[in-house]
């Protein structure tokens, strides 16, 4: 029996995990932090309330990708810490998963900073790493038009020849030229989701906070959706009453990227029914049930939550489990040859993250979805 998992059972998992020597940091099988011991706390220097309204990505580079793989490969890495702004700590962790009628998996974590001969090391691969990364994303980002540029020319050039800009086509030669222009299309669609994904995964991604009018983003988006909704046969319903904010202070580009999947997304599913948005202030046990830690000094109102609820056939358990995790649904997406598709709920939960947000959904098969994500509406120091 692996050590950890004894340590950790029913009953006693709070009483027996405090006395552990090592720092201990238990999270769900989907990545959300459950349990901290007094020795984790002191390394990171935060308090449990801070603690639990962080993501493991904003805790160690790799965040929760890696404390996955370290469960399947026995084995330990060491890392550095992020929240610490003027000093350096390394710590040593591994990961053990843990089944007691619900998957947890528990993190150990050792600080190793003070061995010299290791920290040399570390330094090395961290700084080697560090530039990999770097030199990984500006790669992407400069070859981006290089790479999308010719597959644009395709998928225009393979439109105009199918409304006849170059004369008469026959029946053959219709039928190849969709399958070009098909298939340009989705691998447009699957180079932008990755360059957009890399960006994002490695801190390079461009965003501007500012005031914008988000009444009227809002109501250009559903003069948008209005009419695909309306080819489907679809009721399609944005509510905004209960908001009492015109503008917000977030970046509006991100914003409507993680709506406008969303809404696609809902559209795509839904076959009959009803889609509806609506927009509210969420009240202190709604934020703190959503795990944002509320601040007394706050203005009333000072965040704004958004509910997509669609009438679709749902989504099933399995794949509600990961459903932000791109590397999770790969498989089930190549086999649907729609991969661009598994980066989705990556990109708009990481996006949701940048906009100091929380994303959650709840579906049932044939009961339909209800995508939330909740953000501040206005400038908050987090």
């Amino acid at each position: 029996m692996n050590i950890l998992s004894w340590f950790f059972k029913p009953k006693k998992e709070k009483n027996i995990l405090s006395y552990y020597p090592d720092a201990i940091l238990v999270v769900s099988a989907s990545g959300e932090l459950l349990y901290a011991n007094e020795n984790l706390l002191n390394i990171l220097d935060i308090s449990s309330d801070e603690l639990f309204n962080l993501e493991l990505i904003d805790i160690f580079d790799g965040g929760f990708n890696l404390v996955n793989n370290l469960t399947k490969s026995n084995d330990s890495a060491i890392v550095k810490l992020k929240l610490q702004k003027d000093t350096e700590i390394f710590v040593e962790i591994r990961a053990s998963q843990y089944d007691d009628g619900e998957d947890k998996i528990i993190i150990s974590v050792r600080d190793v900073t003070n061995n010299k001969k290791m920290l040399n090391k570390l330094m090395f691969e961290h700084e080697y790493i560090t530039k990999l990364n770097k030199n990984r994303s500006t790669f992407l980002t400069k070859v981006s038009n290089e790479i999308t540029s010719p597959l644009h020319s395709i998928n225009g050039f393979s439109e105009a020849i199918l409304e006849g800009l170059g004369g008469d086509v026959n029946e053959k030669q219709q039928k190849y030229l969709k399958i070009i222009n098909k298939n340009s299309v989705q691998l447009l669609e699957l180079i932008t989701g990755i360059l957009e994904y890399s960006k994002l995964e490695s801190g390079m991604y461009d965003y501007e906070f500012k005031n914008f009018d988000f009444v009227t983003m809002m109501t250009n988006m559903f003069n948008k959706y209005k009419e695909n909704a309306d080819k489907k046969k679809i009721i399609l319903n944005f509510n905004l009453n209960s908001l009492t904010k015109r503008t917000l202070y977030s970046d509006e580009n991100a914003l409507k990227k993680v709506l406008e999947t969303l809404l696609d997304n809902a559209l795509e599913r839904t076959e009959s029914g009803a889609i509806q948005l609506a927009v509210s202030h969420p009240d202190d046990d709604c934020l703190e049930a959503a795990g944002i830690t509320v601040s007394k000094s706050l203005p009333a109102q000072s965040y704004i939550m958004i509910q997509i609820t669609d009438s679709s056939k749902g989504i099933s358990e399995a794949e509600l489990k990961n459903i932000f995790d791109p590397y999770a649904n790969i498989d089930k997406y190549i086999a649907k040859k729609n991969v661009a598709k598994s980066l989705e709920m990556g990109i708009v939960y990481m996006l949701v993250r940048i906009l100091k947000g929380r994303i959650f959904v709840e579906a049932e098969p044939s009961q339909g979805c209800v995508f939330t994500f909740i953000i501040p509406a206005e400038k908050i120091n987090l």
